[in-house]
């Protein structure tokens, strides 16, 4: 059974109870309206509200971005300035490199030499103990 059929039946002549004061078919229809509005005002606001932080959001990520582009640029180009340092240097080596050849090549000489030297001096050891022995 419906409300409006069990209110009809309330207030029917037979009826043991007091019948209630109806609302007024204006004042209902008011009342449903400022409800309505009250309700489409807070939806409204509260739709403003998530707007405004989704665009607070987006701001601030653009914002973020906009400082990783600065920061990446001036990692690239502390890359290429890098790049470059490293190509001299590589210049610099290939350009030494038949004089570093040669300090090898002397080094190894140099080597060869300390060696001689030593014999040498073991043989002269040798001859001044065999001279030695012959003068007594």
């Amino acid at each position: 059974m419906s409300e409006q059929q069990a209110a009809g039946d309330k207030n029917t002549v037979g009826s043991s109870e007091h019948p209630q004061p109806q609302q007024s078919t204006s004042n209902k229809s008011e009342s449903i309206d400022a409800t309505s509005q009250r309700a489409f005002d807070s939806i409204a606001s509260y739709l403003q509200s998530e707007l405004e932080a989704s665009a607070s959001d987006l701001n601030l990520l653009e914002k973020l971005n906009d400082a990783s582009i600065n920061k990446y640029e001036g990692l690239s180009r502390q890359a290429q300035d890098m790049l470059v340092h490293a190509y001299k240097i590589k210049q610099t080596y290939n350009e030494m490199q038949p004089h570093i050849a040669e300090v090898d090549t002397l080094a190894k000489s140099v080597d060869h030499l300390e060696k001689v030297a030593q014999e040498l001096d073991r043989y002269s050891l040798q001859l001044e103990a065999k001279f030695q022995k012959l003068l007594k």
